[in-house]
């Protein structure tokens, strides 16, 4: 699938009642697109679509955007699963998913994103438990996972496990400096 093609299909999976896509049209290039930025090869290597009252999903085709380095849909109404096929995005260096309505379950394919600095899933409806892998994301220095809507099954991993999980957050606190916010509000 072409850069394109996957830009349309995400766009489609989406609901924009301001209309701030409106420029991602069939008759202009991706790379003059609002929230897209592309380099040279007109590889798009950051999506940000941050604040725009966006809802509806997000689309697995997303993964057929290979050079994005940042991925930012924050402060949107997104909901339904984070797709795993994120995973793909080998050049993936941020990952913003905060304040949405994401739920089911943290996809342990992330872990995958060996490359990712910044993981911030703030406040979203996540359940089930944090995936152990996370520990194994080396290069990772901002993991943000607090918030009012997270469920307590997802946190209380942590608070039940700490002696199965010592050597694996020591080996993630000791490669990164790394942001970890376990609250809920009631």
């Amino acid at each position: 699938m072409a850069t394109y093609r996957a830009l349309l299909s995400l766009k489609s999976s989406l609901d924009d009642p301001d209309s701030h896509l409106s420029s991602w049209t069939p008759n202009t290039s991706h790379c003059t697109w609002a929230g897209v930025t592309c380099d040279s090869h007109n590889h798009v290597t950051s999506l940000d679509l941050s604040g725009l009252n966006l809802s509806g999903y997000l689309s697995p085709d997303i993964a057929f955007l290979v050079y994005l380095s940042n991925l930012t849909l924050a402060e949107n109404n997104l909901s339904g699963p984070i797709p795993p096929e994120i995973s793909a995005l080998s050049a993936l260096r941020l990952l913003n998913l905060s304040n949405n309505v994401f739920n089911r379950t943290f996809p342990s394919e992330l872990s995958n994103l060996t490359n990712l600095r910044v993981l911030d899933l703030y406040n979203n409806n996540l359940t089930d438990v944090l995936p152990v892998s996370v520990a194994h994301m080396t290069n990772l220095r901002h993991l943000h996972l607090g918030g009012r809507k997270f469920s307590r099954k997802f946190m209380q991993f942590f608070f039940q496990n700490p002696a199965t999980l010592a050597d694996d957050i020591q080996t993630l606190y000791s490669s990164a400096i790394v942001f970890l916010n376990f609250f809920n509000k009631v």
